[in-house]
């Protein structure tokens, strides 16, 4: 297996080298790239790395699948390159996000670092029952030990609004010291006490403000931590030189404070409680339909990253009444799933490889309760595992639903978390999870040795995982010989020479680079517009035969923002050879300090069977 230091090395690489990376974070299995130009970096060549188990573009990340090992290359990555989380953020290139996706990614960014304490917090709380008078009663509830370990557990959930106006504040690239003396306001005693009694508070006498506990709250501090990030721009405008120090903060809490207290923090328990109150409507109708519906599509909602919009409201559900009924029952059924349903790939299987990588990512979904190795490197590849894996998660749901299954501590549901379903006030709550457990992981196992042949090696070629968003085509269809001429007027010259490292190594294929002559792009057979970069300065042909071809206007030129480039066609449209795809101003680049070296590449060249140079065209075959 390769070892971390090559998976950072070669990933880096593959994804456009440092220069192409704006920052680059980490969650429990992927590392989440913001690039300077998404065109560069190929899903094969990524995929192809020993130690990747998949690739996906969400909100605006590049996101490559790592696993459980993804701290330590992140690590070598940092190291290696000499990268950060927020290292050159505020030079990406902005992209056009859906704003759903734009809205989830933000979620994510502030609840994924703050899972390792909030995990740590909830089994805290689930060893307190278990050694506490519920159960075995090893210790009193009015033990000094138990007293400072309930304060310990109690600690990430009660501060929550400080730790997520934190994460925010670096997501949003503004201060994190005054977001988090703006969101620490909301849970002070005076004003918890203040807000919490019967008699109407007014500020400044006038301005009427909403009682309410805003204690293991959520999205309270990230609106406000939104707020700050742009009064922090106003005030900086204004705010003169000689007094930004003490001046530039005070206003900055002084506008953004009352305008949290009275309108943001309330708007935001007002839409945590409408969530909880929707998602409380569903479950009362028909718990058994809601949780076989949301446990059996799992699997595709942590895919598009739907799930961040739920660890809100299981959040504010297990602050009161202190019980989740749908996240975690849904989750302890979909992970489990994934991992009997990966255990059954691998008893089936002779592929050996496959088994090698099997085994461990069904290990990690059964103790860790991370599915992603599990989804991206078997169950999506194999498919017929997947379908296993839903339709057990399903009847999982169905037997939670019925049972009214409970999860009371925040922790990802998996063998060795399943503690976190012992209620506080005994009963059998627990006992219905092992059920749901043992019933989801058996009939998963045993559905997919079933359904998964035991020779895999086709229908793995042949399967396209349903997460990845970037696109692929079908195998080209290359007979006799294919010339492709230079879509560019100038000196052709090896790829070897163009200046910069990544196009020059031939890791993103096979072709040649031209200095340009005349500032004009036309179209070297005919095809589609497979993408064209937001920025103009690189675009994605594909022949009606197949050859995929990458054509990237100088070097350095994402940071010119399409200023020198206007284009005459668009993402999805079809061209005949030699028509006008692309003028640039080869005169405005050089000012700019770029190179105009412009690689011309085929990046599928290993599925044509490779390429030859004839002067100025790139050949196919014959």
């Amino acid at each position: 297996m390769a070892d971390n230091k090559q998976i950072a090395e070669q990933v880096l690489a593959a994804v456009g080298g440092r220069e192409n990376v704006s920052s680059v974070t980490h969650c429990m299995t992927r590392l989440r790239f913001v690039l300077k130009d998404q065109s560069i970096p190929k899903k094969n060549n990524i995929t192809d790395i020993k130690g990747v188990v998949g690739v996906n573009v969400q909100g605006g990340q590049y996101q490559v699948i790592i696993g459980n090992s993804v701290g330590n290359v992140y690590k070598e990555m940092v190291a290696l390159g000499g990268l950060s989380d927020t290292q050159g953020a505020g030079n990406a290139p902005k992209q056009k996000v859906n704003p759903i996706s734009a809205a989830l990614d933000f979620i994510a960014g502030c609840m994924t670092p703050l899972f390792t304490a909030i995990i740590a917090g909830g089994l805290i709380k689930v060893l307190l029952v278990i050694f506490g008078p519920t159960l075995l009663g090893w210790m009193s509830d009015t033990s000094d030990t138990y007293i400072l370990m309930n304060a310990l557990g109690d600690a990430p959930f009660y501060f929550l609004p400080i730790l997520v106006a934190i994460t925010a504040s670096k997501k949003l690239n503004c201060n994190s010291y005054l977001a988090a003396m703006v969101s620490s306001m909301l849970i002070y005693p005076d004003l918890i006490t203040l807000l919490g009694g019967d008699a109407p508070t007014y500020l400044f006498g006038v301005i009427p403000v909403m009682h309410g506990s805003y204690s293991s709250s959520i999205i309270p501090a990230m609106l406000a931590t939104i707020l700050l990030k742009y009064v922090e721009i106003l005030v900086d405008r204004i705010t003169p030189d000689w007094s930004k120090n003490f001046l530039k903060p005070l206003l900055i809490v002084i506008i953004t404070a009352p305008i949290t207290l009275c309108l943001l923090a309330p708007l935001g328990l007002m839409i945590g409680n409408v969530l909880q109150l929707v998602i409380n409507t569903i479950y009362g109708f028909a718990p058994w339909l809601a949780m076989l519906l949301f446990a059996g599509a799992m699997p595709f909602i942590v895919m598009t990253g739907m799930h961040w919009a739920f660890v809100p409201t299981c959040l504010l559900a297990l602050a009161d009444p202190g019980f989740d009924l749908l996240l975690l029952p849904a989750m302890l059924c979909s992970n489990t799933a994934q991992a009997g349903a990966t255990f059954g790939a691998a008893f089936k299987t002779k592929d050996k490889e496959l088994r090698q990588m099997a085994f461990p990512a069904a290990v990690s979904a059964l103790l860790a309760g991370v599915t992603e190795p599990a989804m991206y490197g078997i169950t999506l590849r194999l498919k017929k595992p997947m379908i296993a894996a839903c339709i057990a998660g399903a009847i999982g749901g169905v037997i939670s639903g019925f049972v009214n299954l409970a999860g009371y501590a925040f922790a990802t549901p998996c063998l060795t978390a399943i503690v976190q379903f012992i209620s506080p006030d005994g009963g059998s709550n627990f006992m219905f999870a092992c059920i749901v457990f043992a019933v989801v992981f058996v009939l998963s196992f045993v559905l997919s040795f079933i359904l998964t042949p035991s020779h895999e090696a086709a229908e793995e070629e042949s399967a396209t995982p349903v997460a990845d968003t970037v696109e692929t085509s079908a195998a080209p269809q290359i007979t006799g010989k294919l010339e492709i001429e230079a879509p560019i007027p100038g000196e052709i010259i090896p790829l070897t020479a163009v200046k910069d490292p990544t196009f020059a190594s031939g890791v993103l294929g096979e072709g040649y680079a031209i200095i340009p002559s005349e500032g004009k792009v036309y179209a070297p057979f005919d095809g589609t517009c497979d993408n064209l970069f937001d920025t103009l300065h690189a675009m994605g042909l594909v022949s009606d035969s197949g050859v995929e071809l990458l054509i990237h206007v100088g070097l350095e030129t994402v940071g010119l923002n399409g200023a020198p480039f206007t284009a005459h066609i668009k993402s999805g449209d079809k061209f005949k050879k030699g028509d006008l795809l692309l003028e640039f101003d080869i005169d405005a680049i050089k000012a700019a300090g770029c190179e105009i070296q412009t690689p011309v590449i085929v990046t599928n060249a290993e599925d044509v069977g490779g390429i030859t140079m004839e002067g100025n065209k790139l050949v196919i075959g014959g």
